[in-house]
C-alpha cells in the first residue's frame, strides 16, 4: 500500500482540528458554485458584504468582519454579487461524528471575532484562529447539548484516534476494543451509545470525509484514493462515496475544481 501523506494532527489528544487549506483570495461571480458539500468544515471571513450561501432553508449572508462556519455535510450554493476579499480555512474537527455534527450544527453559523485573520502561511496562528472561533461557536450551544460534544473525550477516544490515523488499514472491533481495554461486545455497545454509530459506520464516514478533501485538493487518482483510504477497489469506493455524497467521486472532483 502506498505511503499515506496525511497523518493525525493531534495537538489535542481527543478533540482536535486538522487543517487542510487556508488562503486569502478575491472572489466574484466565478465563486458561484452550486450544491457544494464536503466531509470537512469551512471557515469564511470577508472584508465586505456581497457574498453568501444558499442552503435548504434559504439565503445566508456572509456578513463582513464576522467569522462564518459551514459545518461538514451541509449542502449549499455559493453566491457572490460583487468582488470581495475572502479569507477561508478548510479543516476537519476530529472526534465529532457526522451524526453529532448534523444534530448540533445543521446550518451556517457566525461568531464575532475581533482578531484579523492571520497570514495563511502561518499554520500555528491559523490553527489558533480556528480554535478561538470554535470556542465562541461552542459557547452558543445550550448546556444540555454540550454533553454530546463530550463523546470525543469518552472511554472510546483511543479508538477514535486510532481510526483517524489508520484510515487506510483494516480495523476490527476486537482490535479497537483492545485499545480501549474493553471486551469486544462492551466496546461495540459503548461506541454506538456514545457516538450514535457503529464502529464500521464511523470508519466509513471518516474515509468518505477524507476522500472529499483528497478529491478537491490533491492530484491523486481515484484508484489511489480508494487504495489509500482502505476501500477494496475503485468500484467499492465509488459505490460507497456516491451513496453518501449523492454524486460519484469523478463528478465531485470536477465540481470542486470549478
Amino acid at each position: 500500500m502506498p505511503t499515506d501523506p496525511y497523518r493525525g494532527d493531534n495537538l489535542h489528544d481527543q478533540l482536535f482540528v486538522k487543517l487542510f487549506t487556508a488562503a486569502r483570495v478575491s472572489i466574484g461571480s466565478d465563486w458561484n458554485t452550486r450544491d457544494v458539500c464536503s466531509g470537512y468544515w469551512r471557515l469564511y471571513r470577508n472584508n465586505r458584504d456581497g457574498a453568501g450561501v444558499e442552503w435548504a432553508c434559504g439565503y445566508y449572508p456572509l456578513r463582513a468582519r464576522q467569522v462564518h462556519f459551514i459545518p461538514a455535510w451541509v449542502k449549499f450554493t455559493c453566491v457572490c454579487r460583487q468582488p470581495v476579499e475572502h479569507f477561508y480555512i478548510h479543516f476537519d474537527l476530529i472526534g465529532l461524528t457526522g451524526v453529532t455534527v448534523q444534530r448540533l450544527f445543521q446550518k451556517p453559523l457566525a461568531v464575532p471575532l475581533a482578531a484579523n485573520p492571520p497570514d495563511p502561511q502561518d499554520i500555528f496562528r491559523v490553527k489558533a484562529f480556528v480554535y478561538a472561533a470554535l470556542a465562541d461557536l461552542f459557547a452558543t450551544i445550550p448546556a444540555g447539548q454540550l454533553a454530546e460534544l463530550q463523546a470525543a473525550q469518552s472511554p472510546v477516544a483511543p479508538a477514535i484516534r486510532h481510526i483517524e490515523d489508520h484510515l487506510g488499514e483494516l480495523m476490527t472491533n476486537q482490535q479497537l476494543a483492545g485499545l480501549c481495554h474493553f471486551s469486544e461486545d462492551h466496546f461495540a455497545r459503548l461506541f454506538r451509545h456514545r457516538l450514535g454509530q457503529t464502529p464500521a459506520q464511523f470508519i466509513l464516514e471518516r474515509r468518505i470525509a477524507a476522500a472529499t478533501h483528497r478529491l478537491a485538493f490533491t492530484t491523486e487518482s481515484i484508484d489511489q484514493i480508494a487504495d489509500r483510504l482502505g476501500f477494496a477497489n475503485r468500484y467499492h469506493f465509488t459505490r460507497m462515496f456516491t451513496k453518501r455524497m449523492g454524486t460519484s467521486p469523478a463528478a465531485y472532483r470536477k465540481q470542486a475544481r470549478v
